[in-house]
């Protein structure tokens, strides 16, 4: 969503509102991890109606957030969010496409960042979730990225599996503060990472952590700007030097 957060904010009450008020599910283009820190502090504002958030699918970093719910609104419906393939037409002269590839691509075509879900790269093409009202103008359009040729198609399911592959992985800290989480896994000094913190670089289940000193509880999601983000789940053992090992999954 443009605009700066006071102008957020106001959008997020009057589709709270609309839904509210004319008995309809309202929905949020998608949000990044700025725009969903902004939400989530308002749910006491918001607390005159429920509201969820949802990418396309478990895991996804971007979501839409819908107001209002079957049992408030006595019907349901789902989120106006396709799925669409991207491969390329000729894999013996495709490119290695990268993220930042595809996006460009699409942003390079007009489309506003707000109708584009996350973008999952496997080893044949990308999945891209996108607004139902930009599918069908995405798949005729889009037909190259890099120097590849593409062809797009809407996917009927997700591949097999997560979407997303979690790669299981240990870090060595001294204690569950943040601070201490984010130097093991981003392999910074504190110091560092506390900079990241205060930078506002680092979220939490969707919300921005300032406090360096703040544990983190287990299965959190936590996002690292710049580097990636990871499933923090349980504590594995302690070392002989009495500091604790977790266990995480890390996002591919």
């Amino acid at each position: 969503m443009n605009g700066g957060t006071e102008l957020i904010k106001k959008r997020f009450s009057e589709l709270a509102k609309r839904a509210d008020n004319k008995g309809i599910f309202t929905y949020t283009p998608f949000l990044g991890l700025m725009e969903q820190d902004t939400l989530f502090r308002m749910k006491r504002e918001l607390s005159f109606i429920p509201f969820e958030a949802f990418g396309g699918a478990d895991g996804c970093e971007r979501v839409m957030v819908r107001f209002g719910s079957a049992e408030t609104l006595g019907y349901d419906e789902p989120f106006p969010i396709k799925l669409l393939f991207a491969e390329p037409l000729s894999l013996k002269f495709a490119d290695k496409l990268t993220h930042r590839d595809i996006l460009g691509a699409l942003m390079g075509l007009g489309i506003e960042r707000e109708t584009l879900g996350d973008i999952v790269l496997r080893e044949n093409g990308a999945y891209i979730f996108c607004a139902e009202t930009m599918a069908a103008h995405i798949k005729e359009s889009f037909s190259k990225a890099k120097h590849t040729d593409l062809s797009v198609s809407f996917a009927e399911s997700l591949p097999e599996g997560a979407l997303y592959r979690l790669t299981p992985a240990e870090l060595t800290i001294a204690s569950e503060r943040l601070d201490c989480i984010i130097a093991a896994y981003a392999k910074l000094s504190r110091g560092d990472a506390a900079e990241l913190i205060g930078k506002g670089l680092v979220f939490v289940n969707g919300v921005q952590l300032e406090n360096v000193a703040k544990p983190v509880a287990e299965n959190s999601i936590v996002s690292v700007r710049g580097y990636g983000r990871f499933i923090l789940r349980e504590q594995a053992r302690r070392t002989r030097k009495d500091r604790l090992v977790v266990r995480i999954e890390k996002y591919e």
